[in-house]
């Protein structure tokens, strides 16, 4: 196995290094992107590990500092790029987007974009700097605090349909029963994202992680952080990276197409189906939750689902503003179980 540099850095194999990529200066700090690096012992692909896109979903974080104790370099065929905070801006506010009045203040929704905003600037950097480094890619989007997310996303429609079958396969080595397939040329989540610019750019096959949330309690927050650990190491396993086999599901639940069922006002959220119903079907309809006033305590939105379906992500009681994360239904028409998929 040769050096891999990186960043102008040099690291050789079997070692590991934090390399830190500058970004911009803003006022009174500067905008950076630290990157921890296990460089294998053994020749093998490089998986980038990108986190914290969105500034309020800091429990990714976590999941990569335990990710990375557990990786031997001794043991790595290949080398792992781990990007903790890759939006330093945002995590300074705690925000999910840039607070700096721009254009384009979502980072997973700038890529390739063309001006100079924070967000351009930090998705430049990351195509700079560490997509042509990159085999395979996974972005981790766990939910901020109040919310749960509980799906793996793939991309179902690249350009090269091998990029497409890559992605899957990684996705399906997770090990999470929930599997979301996007569309980069259709969907919401397009080329300007993380996935969709590396899968149509730069042919990268990759997967997003969003499994888990905060405000749940001790308990339920380390099986989360666990499960993505394994998950991860379940898709090193399967790109030949460590040696084992990943833990596949019997079955999958493929979600082609959900709603998002968000309040519509803000106040104090209370769901009348919580993580106990994840996967369970609810009816067009039914009462998924309602939002009380905080000054006046009176009922002032219902939220309901739209529709036949499966809940797959769910939220906890919590002080609420207008459009905010509550219910992902998957459309009953268009989502299924599926045995059939390995």
């Amino acid at each position: 196995m040769s050096e891999m540099t990186l960043v102008g850095q040099t690291i050789r194999a079997g070692s590991r290094a934090v390399v830190r990529a500058h970004v911009t200066e803003d006022l009174a700090m500067p905008i950076d992107i630290h990157a921890h690096v296990v460089a294998g012992a053994s020749p093998g692909p490089t998986l980038l590990l990108l986190s914290m896109l969105h500034g309020n979903e800091w429990f990714s974080v976590i999941i990569l500092r335990d990710l990375l104790k557990r990786i031997d370099p001794a043991a790595l065929a290949g080398n792992v790029i781990a990007i903790p905070v890759a939006n330093t801006s945002a995590f300074l506010t705690g925000t999910r987007c840039n607070m700096d009045d721009s254009d384009e203040p979502d980072a997973n929704r700038t890529f390739g974009g063309i001006y100079e905003w924070i967000t351009n600037q930090v998705t430049r950097t990351i195509e700079k700097e560490f997509f042509p480094q990159t085999d395979y890619l996974i972005d981790y989007h766990v939910s901020d605090w109040g919310s749960a997310m509980a799906d793996i996303s793939y991309t179902e429609d690249h350009s090269d349909p091998a990029v497409s079958e890559k992605s899957l396969a990684m996705a399906l080595a997770y090990g999470y029963p929930a599997l979301h397939a996007h569309r980069v040329q259709t969907g919401l989540r397009g080329a300007r994202t993380s996935l969709g610019c590396a899968g149509e750019k730069y042919e990268i096959p990759g997967i997003v992680s969003g499994v888990g949330g905060l405000g749940w309690g001790e308990a339920i927050e380390r099986d989360w952080l666990e499960l993505n650990v394994k998950g991860t190491l379940g898709v090193m396993k399967s790109l030949g990276m460590l040696k084992g086999t990943p833990e596949y599901c019997d079955r999958y639940f493929r979600i082609e197409d959900y709603w998002r069922v968000s309040p519509k006002v803000g106040g104090y959220l209370e769901p009348t189906m919580g993580l106990d119903r994840q996967f369970t079907e609810v009816q067009e309809g039914e009462l998924l939750g309602t939002v009380t006033s905080p000054t006046t305590f009176e009922i002032i939105d219902e939220l309901r689902s739209p529709g036949r379906g499966t809940i797959f992500y769910a939220c906890r009681p919590y002080m609420v503003r207008p459009g905010a994360w509550a219910f992902g239904v998957a459309d009953g028409e268009k989502s299924e179980w599926r045995t059939d998929l390995i």
